[in-house]
């Protein structure tokens, strides 16, 4: 990690020594990074996984073998999950990185006492911002937020390169399908939908968008894909793929729109987007077709869920490549330091852009590529009304 190596002296100016840090994001070999360039910057740090099925033990081993405290396992239920979280909110942390606000939302639940004494948070998902613009909305965010998510280094790049391409890199080798022809409908049209989208179209598929939002709606359509309500693009999808951040993005009404062979994943951060548990429900039989795929026998229709519901591209694969969690990961470590460095006021707050250009610089800078700088004229033209 390139960046986050050139970042080093930054992060060491000693505003994160002995600073109790938790970092609780899909642990594995990139977030490993993360937590030790942290740990080197004299953090505390305690980490544990944001879902369970991303959890990768032998990264968890190797972090403890380095020093880190460590709660998570692979695969555990969702009780184990929360008692893992809870048990790094023990440890009594000033400040998180967090994805999804798996450890500040448990924490705000079930140890009050521990949340309010948190000095503050920096958030690396859509939904978690979300989480957080409701905790805000409600008066129940005392401290400083950062909304990492939002910064431009990490959803333009992250969100529609990264996961755009490791989605459809984890669903055909989970599968072993031909995408060139298939149809495709991608739910949600986000920076993730987006990704989604042009990668589908770009492996043959014919692409079909279903958006709530009507400015993303015609976004898809002035893109070149064909924009439908879910009732009259599931029956031709042979690959769904959820990028919502919502829940129940697939429910229960729309089972019986899917045509016999479909696929079905999930690229939002919920595991509930696909609502597996009610199609387990209404399914007659249920088959381990293959790793991490499982038909449901809907009648005379199968239908194919991979990897239960959970992100495809992490728990089905080994998520977005090191050079966008390069950019993601320089992003939320620049976070955790202004926070500790203070003068963040409390509530959520954007990512400054004087640390988007930061960690763009330097990366273009390890590509051994320069810009520009803006004449003197330019400079002149820009900071006036009159020129």
């Amino acid at each position: 990690m390139p960046v986050l190596a050139a970042l080093r002296d930054r992060l060491g100016d000693g505003a994160l020594e002995g600073r109790k840090l938790a970092v609780v994001v899909h642990l594995e070999a990139k977030t490993a990074c993360l937590v030790l360039a942290l740990q080197e910057a004299g953090a505390h740090v305690v980490a544990a996984g944001s879902n369970p099925l991303s959890t990768q033990d032998a990264v968890c081993a190797a972090l403890v073998e380095r020093g880190i405290e460590v709660h998570a396992r692979h695969g555990v239920s969702q009780d184990e999950f929360t008692a893992d979280l809870l048990a790094v909110a023990e440890t009594g942390p000033e400040l998180v990185i967090d994805d999804g606000l798996e450890l500040t939302r448990r924490t705000a639940e079930h140890r009050p006492d521990l949340y309010e004494r948190l000095q503050g948070v920096s958030e690396e998902t859509t939904t978690g911002v979300a989480r957080l613009r409701a905790l805000e909305a409600e008066g129940r965010l005392p401290f400083p937020a950062i909304a990492a998510n939002d910064a431009k280094c990490k959803h333009m790049f992250d969100n529609p390169y990264g996961t755009g391409q490791t989605t459809l890199t984890a669903l055909l080798a989970l599968t072993n399908v031909l995408a060139a022809g298939r149809e495709f409908c991608i739910v949600g049209y986000g920076w993730v939908g987006k990704g989604l989208a042009r990668a589908a179209d770009g492996l043959g598929g014919r692409v079909t968008v279903v958006e709530l939002d009507p400015v993303r709606a015609l976004t898809a359509h002035m893109d070149g894909y064909r924009v439908a309500s879910l009732a009259d693009a599931l029956p031709d999808a042979d690959v769904v793929i959820t990028a919502t951040g919502l829940i129940e993005a697939i429910g229960a009404d729309a089972f019986a729109y899917l045509k016999d062979g479909a696929l079905l994943a999930n690229a939002g951060h919920h595991d509930r987007e696909i609502d597996v548990p009610a199609l387990a429900a209404e399914a007659d039989e249920v088959i381990d077709a293959r790793p991490k795929v499982k038909t449901y026998v809907l009648g005379n229709r199968r239908v194919h869920v991979l990897v239960d519901g959970a992100l495809v591209n992490i728990a089905g694969g080994d998520g977005n490549p090191i050079e966008i969690m390069d950019l993601s990961f320089s992003v939320q470590a620049l976070s955790a330091h202004l926070l500790a460095s203070g003068g963040v006021p409390a509530g959520l707050n954007r990512f400054p852009d004087e640390l988007d250009d930061l960690i763009a610089r330097t990366k273009l800078a390890t590509l051994g590529i320069e810009l520009d700088d803006p004449t003197a004229a330019q400079l002149k033209f820009r900071a006036s009304w009159a020129v």
